[in-house]
């Protein structure tokens, strides 16, 4: 459900990159898996219900005592708000062994009390640009969807395996990509619910109702998505710090961020004019920070990016860009700014390379407090820019 874009760097040469190089590397694979993570648990439509209705036994408050997964297995810990189109509302970790075969089997734990009460069941296919004795090979792919309190809930994404004790209580899951098995869990902390192994990485979500941040289109987005809040918020601190301590965003806050709109700025999610849905990826353009370099400043434009169902996009990528120099804030950008350049290059390159030539330049009015005109100019440098041409697009939210 997400850290640069990782285009087809292969295994041998990923192992080679140095340490802190190589865990923004693996935590990069998590956004091949975007489009394909489900980033609103709801299932239903009308907002003034919730499934948190059918447990009248939840507490009030979430309260943690459990880590999600063995973290030494783990290679580090992957921020929420990875821009893939609109940020991502889950982080997770990834994982130092991954595509092995058999699976490694590494347990998934509940972190407190709760139900699960939907499993999803797809599967996952082995890209053809890994080692040649796995590439093809097909595994199970579990979501779990979970409540935790009367406001709160949340799930795990790409679990290779469910315990025991949960298929048992599971019965019959039918497979499929968004195919609901409605359930009724009840899971206690620290039990084992599951199994990671396969997959690159390991996803966690989870929402507060009593936490819901500020959109300048509030319907735009699910309740969930509004209010997008960390699961290492409701851990005791000294389990917080170990999740930290292989965490390698030191910008706060530590576990990333969604929310960005700052209203009558330049700041946050636009959506091309026309737009009617979240599924029209391509007509997405984001003015936030990196999901690990949390103090650059990160841009991405959709555009490239395929409207409807998410999978279509595993194998595309939108534009995503540092800024050179790392300025003006998009938080400083009003109607009264006029004109603003951005020089601005590949994520991958620029923290490599912070001299490094641009890979373009974007040119940016607000024409109104939530209207801009917007334009990209590849391969040109910012004086070589002058104004709009008729390329230039219509941005609003």
């Amino acid at each position: 459900m997400r850290i640069s874009r990782l285009r087809t760097h292969d295994y041998k040469t990923m192992k080679s990159i140095k340490p802190i190089i190589y865990l923004t590397a693996i935590i990069s694979l998590l956004s091949l898996s975007f489009f394909a993570c489900k980033d609103n648990p709801a299932l239903y439509e009308d907002e003034k219900r919730t499934i948190h209705d059918e447990f009248p036994d939840l507490p009030d408050q979430v309260q943690f005592t459990h880590l999600p997964t063995d973290l030494s297995q783990m290679a580090g810990f992957g921020p929420m708000g990875s821009l893939q189109g609109i940020p991502k509302m889950h982080g997770g970790f990834g994982l130092i062994n991954y595509y092995t075969f058999p699976p490694n089997m590494i347990p998934v734990y509940a972190m407190g009390e709760g139900y699960i009460y939907n499993i999803e069941k797809d599967f996952r296919t082995v890209t053809d640009h890994w080692p040649p004795d796995v590439a093809g090979t097909d595994y199970d792919d579990f979501s779990l969807n979970i409540v935790y309190s009367k406001y709160a809930g949340g799930y795990y994404g790409h679990v290779s395996a469910l315990s025991d004790e949960i298929l048992e209580q599971a019965g019959e899951i039918k497979k499929g990509r968004g195919v609901h098995n409605r359930v009724r869990i009840k899971i206690t902390p620290g039990q084992v619910l599951g199994y990671i192994g396969p997959h690159p990485g390991f996803d966690i979500g989870m929402y507060d109702y009593e936490r819901e941040h500020y959109y300048a289109n509030p319907s735009m987005y699910s309740p969930e998505y509004r209010s997008t809040v960390c699961y290492t918020d409701y851990l005791p601190a000294d389990l917080r710090d170990d999740i930290w301590a292989i965490n390698p965003r030191t910008a706060e806050p530590r576990c990333g961020r969604v929310a960005y709109d700052k209203e009558g700025t330049l700041a946050g999610i636009w959506f091309l004019e026309g737009t009617t849905d979240l599924s029209q990826w391509s007509r997405q353009l984001i003015f936030a920070r990196h999901e690990i370099h949390g103090d650059r400043i990160a841009i991405a434009d959709a555009s490239p990016l395929l409207d409807g169902d998410g999978a279509q996009n595993m194998r595309r990528f939108p534009h995503l860009w540092l800024v050179k120099g790392n300025t003006p804030e998009p938080e400083s950008i009003t109607v009264e700014s006029g004109l603003v350049l951005y020089e601005v290059a590949d994520p991958w390159i620029h923290m490599n390379n912070e001299h490094a030539d641009p890979e373009g330049t974007l040119l940016i009015q607000m024409l109104e407090p939530e209207r801009i005109q917007y334009e990209y100019f590849e391969g040109k440098s910012a004086n070589e820019v002058s104004g709009f041409t008729s390329n230039s697009r219509i941005y609003l939210r």
